[in-house]
């Protein structure tokens, strides 16, 4: 003979609400794990675009920094009756001799000497 088994109204109840529990189970981990590659992602965007705006700060500082020179050399050279460029007499020719001496540097052009 056939035993049957006594099957309770608990058993019936929480088989399927196991098998709900389990697979809602594995669908929050599938989406948690989804929203953390995407958090991830998000994240190097925003590192790229900081690394991208320290550079921008850095090129603009020194941009900030030659123009505020530039100001300051025409402050001064209104106060001294104007910044002039040099011309060609006013370079300094540095000169080279064979020999190993001091090198000479002249106002005038370069005089070619025989010892």
């Amino acid at each position: 003979m056939m035993r049957k088994k006594k099957t309770s109204i608990l058993s019936c109840i929480l088989k399927p609400c196991l098998v709900v529990i389990l697979f809602v189970g594995v669908f929050g981990l599938v989406y948690m794990k989804s929203n953390f590659v995407k958090l991830e992602y998000s994240i190097g965007e925003l590192e790229k675009k900081k690394m991208y705006c320290l550079k921008e700060r850095k090129r603009l500082f020194a941009e900030k920094t030659s123009q505020l020179s530039f100001a300051r050399l025409e402050s001064s050279s209104d106060d001294r009756g104007g910044f002039i460029l040099p011309d060609r007499l006013q370079v300094v020719h540095v000169s080279k001799q064979m020999r190993s001496l001091p090198q000479q540097a002249s106002l005038k052009q370069k005089q070619l000497s025989e010892p």
